[in-house]
C-alpha cells in the first residue's frame, strides 16, 4: 500500500519492482494461513482477503498506474475517492483487528501454562520426599537383617585370608539367602582348604622337581656355554681363514695373518717372520725391534727347539719396564712361538705373539696350533701363486721375446694368448688386448692388412679345424708403413690325447726374402761381372793364338788381358772378403800409419784410369795418424774414390778432403756425380745391394764393396755415412778415432856418432817406445828401426851389446831373414838377439839361434830382465841364458 502510494505520489518504477514482490509475498502469507487458520471465521477472513488481494492486483492497481502512467490525476483521484481507499482500510483493519484476537489468544494461553507448571512441580517434590523417607526405612530395615550376619560371614572370610583355619561358619541353619550365602560359603571354605591341603602336596612335589630342573638348566648352561665358546672360536677361525685367504700379495697377507692372530688371542703385539726372504709383519712392535728380531732370532736357541720339537712354545718373563707403562710393580708377561711347518714338515714362519700381564692357557696354546696349520696352507698357496706368477711371467717374457709372433688359439679360434710380436702384427699395443679375442673379429682385423687374405684364411680355417698337414705353411705380404713377409704356420697342442688348442706361429722372413732376391739378384750380376772380363781374356787370347800379331798389339792385348785378370781378382777377393767377415775369420794386421800416403797411392791409381776427372786434396790437419791394417785401409778408399769415377761418368772434380775434430780424423770424398736416391742411403751398406736405377745398372758392380767398406771401417772403430743430392753428386765420409802421432824415428835415442847398446827392431811403434822406455830407465842407449834392412846397416856399424827383433817387419825383409843375416856375419853372429813376435814359433826361433823369444803380450820388465842376465853370463863365461817363457 506505501509502495502504490509513493509511485503515484513520485512516479518512481522501483515502487512498482516492490509492489511486485509484495504481492507474491501476500500470496505466500495467505497459503500458510489456510494452513494454520482454519476455524469458519478465519476461513471466512482468508476468503476476504484473497477476494479483496485479487481485486486489488488484478484491477484497482493496474487501473490506477494506467492513469497514473498517462496523467489522468483527476481519474485516479476519483478512483481513490469512489471507495477504493476505503476498501483497502477496511481490509487492513480487519487484519489489525484479527492480529489483536490472535494475541489475546496467546497470553491467555501462556498464563494458563504457568500456572499448571507450578501446580506439577508441587506435586512432583512431595512425591520425591515421600519416596526418600521410604528407601531410609528400607535401608534401615535391610542393614538390620543382612548387614549384621554378612559382617559376619566377612570376619570368617578375613580368617580365611589370614591362614587360620575355621572349622563354624555362622548362619548357615538360617532359610534365607544369608543362610544360603552362609551354606555356601561353608562349602567353598571346606573345599578350599580340601584344595590347599592338595595344592600344598602338589607344591612340593613341584619343588622337587623344581630342583631337578634347576640342576638340569644349570647343566644346560654349561653345554650351552661350552657350545657358545666353540662357535665363537669356530666363527674366529672362519673370520680368521677368510681374511687370510682373500688376498694374493704377500705383504698383505703377512700384515692380515699378524693382526688377526692378536686379535683371536686376545694379545697384546705379535710378530711373524718368513723365513724365505727374512721377511716380517707385525703388530705394536716397532721398525728396530723388528730388526733386532731378523738379526738375532735365527741364531738364537728358541728357533732350533722349534724346529726341532715341531710345537710351540712359550716363554713366561717379567714384564719390561716399557710394557709396564706406569705401572711400578712388576708382573709377569707370555711370549707364545709358534712354529709353521709346510706339507713338507720344512719350518716356513715363525709366529710370535704376546699377552702383557697374562700368559697363554695349554688349551689356548693347542687352539692356536690349529690356525697355524690354516696359516701354513694360505703361505704356501700364496708362494705357489708366486712360483706361477714367476713362470707366468717369465714364460711371457720369453714369448714376446722371441722373434716369432705366436699365437694361442682353441678350438673354436678365440685367442687364448698371444705374444708381442704377433701383438705387432694386428697394431696393437699389448697382447692382452687381443687376449679372449673371439676367432671372427681378429681374422677379420688381420684380413684388413693382407692384400690376398683368402689363402691366408682358408690356412687359419684349416688350423683350427686341425686340416693343416705336418711341415706345411702359408707365406703373406702384411701391409703397413714398411711392408712385411711373414710366414706362418700351425701345431695342435695336445695334452693326454685332449686337443686344447692350437698354436699358430707368425715368422718374419722380410730379410730372407730380400737376400734371397739380392742373391737371385747377385747371380745375375756376378754372371754379368765375370763374363765380361772372361770374354776379354778369352777373345784377347783367342787372338794372340790364332794370329801373328805386332809385338806392340801384343803387348797391348796382353794388358787388356793382365787387367781384366786383375779385375777378375778383385771380384774374388771381393767375394772371399765377404765370406770371411760372415764368418768372422778376417784377419787385420793394425799398425800406426799415416793415412795421407794411402790415400795418395790410391790417387795415383786411379789417375791412371781416369782422364774425365780432377783429383784435389784439401789437408785440414796434422793429425794424420791411424791405427789400422794398410792394405785394407787402402781397399776402403780404393772403393770410394772408385766409385765417385764411376758414378761421375761425365766427370768432374773429385775432391778429398782430411780434418779433425776433438774425437775423429775424418776424411770426405766429395764426387759431382750422379748423387744417390734418398730412399737407397739407409741400404746403401747392404752386402749385394745397388740402387734400382737403369744408370747405375749400366756402370755395373756388385753391391759387395760399400758393404766391405762399412766393416773395414768398424772393425778400425770408426763410422762411415754419405750425404747425397741426386743429379749432383755424393759425398762420403770417413771418421776414425784420433791417433796421437807416437811415430817415433829410428835415431830418436841415438846421437849421431854415438854407440848404440840395444838396437829394437820392430815395426809397432808403440810397443817400441814402450821397450824404449823401460830400457832407457836400466841406462841403455837405445836405436830403434822398422824395416830390417836399415837395422842391418846400423847393426854392422855400431855392433850393439843385444838386438831385439821382430818378425814382422815394414820393408822387404822380415825377421827370420834378419837374424839368419846377422847370424851369417861373423861381425855380428855373437850378439844376442832377442825376438819379440806375436808368432809362436819359439823352436824355429832358438834353432835360428835367438838367445831369447818373447810372444806378445808380455811384460817390458821380463825382456829387460832375461837382456841383463844374458849380458852378465856372456860378461862372465859366454853362456847365453835363455829366458823361460811364463
Amino acid at each position: 500500500m506505501f509502495d502504490s502510494r509513493g509511485y503515484f505520489a513520485f512516479g518512481t518504477d522501483t515502487f512498482l519492482e516492490n509492489i511486485e514482490k509484495k504481492e507474491l509475498q501476500i500470496n505466500k502469507d495467505l497459503t500458510t494461513f489456510n494452513k494454520v487458520y482454519r476455524s469458519d471465521e478465519d476461513k471466512a477472513l482468508s476468503s476476504e482477503i484473497q477476494e479483496f488481494t485479487n481485486r486489488y492486483f488484478n484491477e484497482s492497481l493496474p487501473s490506477a498506474i494506467q492513469y497514473k502512467r498517462e496523467g489522468q490525476l483527476e481519474e485516479l483521484v476519483e478512483m481513490s475517492q469512489s471507495g477504493g481507499t476505503q476498501r483497502v482500510n477496511d481490509v487492513l483493519q480487519s487484519l489489525n483487528s484479527f492480529e489483536s484476537d490472535v494475541q489475546e489468544e496467546i497470553n491467555f494461553i501462556y498464563e494458563e501454562k504457568d500456572e499448571k507448571t507450578s501446580t506439577s512441580q508441587w506435586i512432583y517434590f512431595s512425591f520425591l520426599t515421600f519416596m526418600v523417607l521410604v528407601f531410609i526405612v528400607l535401608i534401615r530395615l535391610m542393614m538390620k537383617q543382612f548387614g549384621g550376619p554378612l559382617k559376619e560371614i566377612a570376619n570368617v572370610s578375613t580368617q580365611i585370608t589370614n591362614g587360620l583355619f575355621v572349622t563354624d561358619v555362622p548362619h548357615t541353619q538360617r532359610l534365607d539367602e544369608i543362610g544360603l550365602l552362609s551354606q555356601a560359603f561353608e562349602k567353598m571354605i571346606r573345599s578350599t582348604q580340601d584344595n590347599e591341603q592338595e595344592l600344598i602336596a602338589q607344591n612340593e612335589e613341584l619343588a622337587a622337581q623344581q630342583d631337578e630342573l634347576n640342576e638340569q638348566q644349570e647343566k644346560l648352561r654349561e653345554a650351552l656355554s661350552t657350545t657358545e665358546q666353540n662357535e665363537k672360536m669356530l666363527l674366529r677361525m672362519n673370520s680368521f681363514i677368510h681374511s687370510i685367504s682373500n688376498t694374493l700379495d704377500k705383504d698383505q697377507l703377512l700384515k692380515s695373518i699378524i693382526s688377526n692372530m692378536v686379535e683371536i688371542t686376545y694379545s697384546s703385539k705379535g710378530l711373524i717372520w718368513l723365513i724365505d726372504g727374512n721377511q716380517t709383519a707385525s703388530v705394536g712392535l716397532s721398525e728396530t725391534e723388528q730388526i733386532q728380531f731378523k738379526q738375532h732370532f735365527p741364531d738364537s736357541g728358541m728357533f732350533e727347539k722349534l724346529k726341532e720339537s715341531s710345537l710351540s712354545h712359550q716363554v713366561m718373563r717379567d714384564t719390561s719396564t716399557s710394557e709396564r707403562g706406569y705401572v711400578e710393580q712388576k708382573y709377569k708377561s707370555g711370549d707364545l712361538y709358534i712354529p709353521i711347518f709346510s706339507g713338507k714338515r720344512e719350518i716356513m714362519a715363525v709366529l710370535v705373539v704376546t699377552r702383557i700381564g697374562s700368559t697363554y692357557s695349554c688349551d689356548e696354546v693347542t687352539e692356536y696350533q690349529g690356525l697355524a696349520r690354516q696359516v701354513a696352507l694360505s703361505l704356501e698357496k700364496i708362494m705357489l701363486y708366486e712360483d706361477s706368477e714367476k713362470q707366468r711371467v717369465t714364460m711371457k717374457n720369453v714369448m714376446n721375446s722371441i722373434h716369432e709372433g705366436i699365437q694361442l688359439i682353441d678350438n673354436k679360434g678365440n685367442i687364448i694368448s698371444a705374444n708381442q710380436k704377433f701383438c705387432e702384427f694386428m697394431s696393437c699395443n699389448l697382447p692382452d688386448q687381443l687376449t679372449n679375442m673371439r676367432y671372427e673379429e681378429w681374422t677379420r682385423r688381420l684380413e684388413g692388412r693382407v692384400q690376398e687374405a683368402r689363402e691366408l684364411l682358408a690356412f687359419i680355417q684349416g688350423a683350427v679345424h686341425e686340416k693343416n698337414d705336418v711341415g706345411i705353411s702359408h707365406v703373406f705380404e702384411l701391409d703397413g708403413e714398411v711392408k712385411r713377409v711373414i710366414q706362418i704356420y700351425s701345431e695342435s697342442l695336445i695334452q693326454n690325447d685332449t686337443k686344447l688348442g692350437t698354436v699358430i706361429v707368425y715368422r718374419d722372413i722380410t730379410k730372407e726374402h730380400e737376400v734371397d732376391q739380392m742373391k737371385s739378384e747377385f747371380v745375375t750380376t756376378v754372371s754379368h761381372e765375370l763374363r765380361t772380363p772372361l770374354s776379354s781374356v778369352l777373345g784377347f787370347t783367342e787372338l794372340m793364338l790364332t794370329r801373328e800379331l805386332k809385338p806392340e798389339r801384343q803387348k797391348k792385348y796382353l794388358t787388356t788381358i793382365h787387367q781384366e785378370a786383375f779385375r777378375l781378382t778383385s771380384l774374388i777377393n771381393d767375394f772371399l772378403d765377404v765370406q770371411k767377415m760372415e764368418s768372422g775369420s778376417q784377419e787385420f794386421d793394425k799398425k800406426y800409419h799415416s793415412i795421407l800416403p794411402i790415400i795418395q797411392d790410391v790417387i795415383d791409381v786411379q789417375k791412371v784410369n781416369s782422364d774425365k776427372h780432377v783429383f784435389v786434396m784439401d789437408i785440414q790437419t796434422e793429425k794424420l795418424s791411424v791405427f789400422g791394417d794398410r792394405d785394407k785401409l787402402s781397399q776402403v778408399f780404393m772403393n770410394l774414390i772408385s766409385n765417385a769415377i764411376k758414378y761421375s761418368p761425365e766427370g768432374g772434380k773429385v775432391l778429398v778432403r782430411l780434418y779433425h775434430t776433438n774425437k775423429h780424423l775424418i776424411i770426405n770424398i766429395k764426387d759431382e756425380g750422379l748423387g744417390i736416391p734418398q730412399s737407397a742411403i739407409g741400404d746403401l751398406f747392404t752386402k749385394f745391394y745397388r740402387v734400382d736405377n737403369s744408370d747405375r745398372r749400366k756402370i755395373g758392380g756388385t753391391g759387395l764393396g760399400l758393404a766391405i767398406v762399412k766393416e773395414i771401417v768398424k772393425v778400425h772403430g770408426g763410422q762411415i755415412s754419405v750425404e747425397s743430392t741426386l743429379g749432383q753428386g755424393s759425398i762420403f765420409t770417413v771418421k776414425f778415432p784420433v791417433i796421437e802421432d807416437v811415430y817415433v824415428n829410428a835415431s830418436i835415442t841415438m846421437d849421431k856418432g854415438q854407440k848404440a847398446d840395444i838396437i829394437i827392431i820392430e815395426d809397432d811403434r808403440h810397443l817400441a817406445g814402450l821397450i824404449t822406455e823401460e830400457l832407457i830407465e836400466r841406462g841403455f842407449q837405445i836405436a830403434q828401426y822398422n824395416k830390417g834392412e836399415e837395422a842391418l846397416i846400423m847393426i854392422e856399424k855400431l855392433k850393439p851389446e843385444a838386438i831385439i827383433l821382430d818378425i814382422l817387419l815394414e820393408g822387404e825383409m822380415d825377421g827370420w831373414q834378419v837374424i839368419q843375416t846377422l847370424k851369417a856375419n861373423e861381425n855380428t853372429k855373437d850378439i844376442p838377439i832377442f825376438i819379440s813376435t806375436a808368432l809362436d814359433e819359439k823352436q824355429r826361433g832358438l834353432n835360428l839361434g835367438a838367445a831369447g823369444y818373447l810372444i806378445k803380450p808380455y811384460q817390458p820388465s821380463q825382456l829387460t830382465s832375461s837382456i841383463l842376465q844374458v849380458l852378465l853370463n856372456k860378461e862372465k863365461n859366454g853362456h847365453i841364458l835363455v829366458p823361460e817363457e811364463k
